[in-house]
């Protein structure tokens, strides 16, 4: 019995200490991903020389009012508020952690008091008597500590702080995201307003026209047909304001929410949607781009997986280590006495001492399945890691590509809606003159106005992408923070993890 035993120990211990260091290379994945040197949706004079990344893209929109609305989202979004909730609970889990290693120590005291009998005496009235009161005094200390011996209560406890740490960065990328959803949202409500004003002066047109076809039908010069078609048509017209009003209530109260106001709908929007530079014109890049393997040391989503992967490598570790011995150290100190002088002679003291060291031997099997338990959530880390990766070129490789392909489309659209305009214009003329009709004039209108809500909405869609791309390349910005002047930003994008190092554990 004794020999399968010794057996054990050393084939548990042998196993334990030649694979107790687990080391992850996120590299493993990456290399066959095969990542270009450059963006494969520019061209090769384009990417030939790419600049770093914008230090601050909510600067370079150059509106501050919206530099106001996302410091405001910033300081109130109550979603980001929960994020910071749930940093301070990280560290709080870290700090917890930690103190795994350090002894506990605690203490008892109780008291007695009791009354002696009296011998057997009794009253006068024939009653027993008891003597007087006598009090006692117990105070205890407990003290337990493991040693960690191996490095597994340190395994643990540097693997809370980079959870810690992995929080603090999705904190980031929560600022990120409600900064870019605060953009989009502020061009939401603007162009929701713009769709609005448009309908508001096809409403307007409509009403002009039937006031004329009606005068015209009054002396016979409109059949009633034309009349008809008129009214249809500003019902249209006045079905398709009522909606668009309230797309621009949703979008405001959507906005308010984002900021976390009460969702009146007060806010007011810009009178236009903004023009922004393009990404790449023939002087070269506007805005910086960086480079794909840039974008692994600078995302924070990515910056957080990679923390989380290190995290559970340190716990295959600690579940390895789990295996080997571990030395335990309980004492206790106990001193009772009647009264506050005896309690502080040292000579009453009674204390003990113990020291025990445990070797696992058989326990069902549990020790393997945790460590087999942290080997593959250890894997998953890995593979979760590599698909952020993937998910976030993709998003830049989508972006950079649609950049391009919306500027032609909203190019087209904006010539659709001037040529549009200019047919109306001469179909009008041609009705008051009397060689089209009513017909004709209300179908180069309707051509008009859809032409221009088109060309409004592809302008937002302009400035959507570019907010899209900003944050799937994980662009930091700068904004104003609670009572800060605007020279004194701060950048609120900014990654400030957790520190830990062996120092800290």
């Amino acid at each position: 019995m004794a020999r399968a035993i010794r057996h054990i120990l050393i084939a548990g211990w042998g196993a334990c200490l030649l694979s107790s260091c687990v080391s992850i290379d996120k590299q493993d994945v990456l290399d066959p991903l095969q990542v270009p040197q450059s963006w494969s949706a520019l061209s090769q004079s384009e990417a030939a020389d790419v600049p770093t990344v914008s230090a601050d893209w909510v600067g370079e929109l150059n509106n501050d009012r919206i530099t106001a609305l996302v410091a405001e989202a910033i300081a109130h979004n109550n979603d980001l508020n929960a994020a910071a909730a749930n940093v301070r609970n990280a560290r709080e889990q870290a700090r917890i952690a930690r103190a795994g290693i350090l002894p506990t120590i605690s203490g008892t005291i109780g008291g007695q008091r009791t009354r002696a009998p009296g011998g057997g005496r009794v009253d006068d009235a024939g009653r027993p008597t008891f003597g007087g009161y006598s009090n006692a005094i117990d105070l205890g200390l407990n003290l337990n500590w493991e040693a960690d011996l191996w490095g597994r209560l340190t395994d643990q406890t540097r693997a809370a702080y980079l959870d810690a740490k992995a929080a603090d960065i999705d904190y980031a990328a929560s600022q990120l995201s409600i900064a870019g959803a605060t953009v989009q949202s502020f061009y939401a409500v603007t162009e929701a307003m713009l769709q609005r004003q448009l309908s508001e002066r096809d409403v307007q047109t409509g009403e002009a026209n039937l006031r004329i076809i009606e005068r015209r039908y009054a002396r016979g010069i409109s059949r009633s047909l034309d009349v008809r078609l008129a009214r249809s048509s500003l019902a249209s017209s006045r079905a398709t304001l009522l909606t668009r009003q309230q797309a621009e209530l949703e979008a405001i109260r959507r906005l308010e929410v984002l900021l976390g106001r009460y969702p009146a709908a007060e806010l007011l929007a810009d009178n236009n949607l903004p023009r922004l530079p393009a990404i790449i014109d023939g002087e070269g890049k506007l805005i910086g781009l960086g480079t794909p393997e840039g974008l692994l040391f600078r995302r924070p989503d990515i910056l957080a997986d990679e923390q989380q992967l290190k995290a559970a490598g340190l716990r295959v570790a600690a579940a390895r280590k789990a295996f080997l011995p571990s030395l335990s150290l309980r004492g206790f100190a106990q001193e009772s006495g009647t009264g506050i002088e005896d309690l502080l002679d040292i000579d009453e003291v009674f204390a003990q001492l113990v020291a025990s060291l445990v070797q696992p031997l058989f326990q069902g099997g549990r020790l393997m399945a945790q460590a087999g338990q942290q080997k593959a959530l250890m894997e998953a880390s890995l593979y979760t890691y590599a698909q952020t990766v993937l998910l976030a070129y993709e998003e830049v490789e989508n972006a950079i590509a649609a950049e391009r392909l919306l500027t032609a489309q909203a190019e087209a659209q904006r010539i659709a809606f001037e040529e549009a305009a200019a047919a109306e214009e001469l179909t009008n003329r041609q009705y008051v003159q009397g060689t089209t009709d009513i017909f004709n004039l209300i179908n180069a209108q309707q051509r008009r106005i859809n032409a221009e809500s088109q060309f409004i909405a592809a302008s937002r869609g302009q400035l959507t992408n570019r907010i899209n791309l900003y944050l799937a390349l994980g662009t930091p910005f700068q904004v104003p923070g609670p009572e800060e002047p605007e020279e004194d930003a701060v950048q609120l994008s900014s990654h400030r993890p957790l520190s830990v190092s062996k120092g800290d554990i």
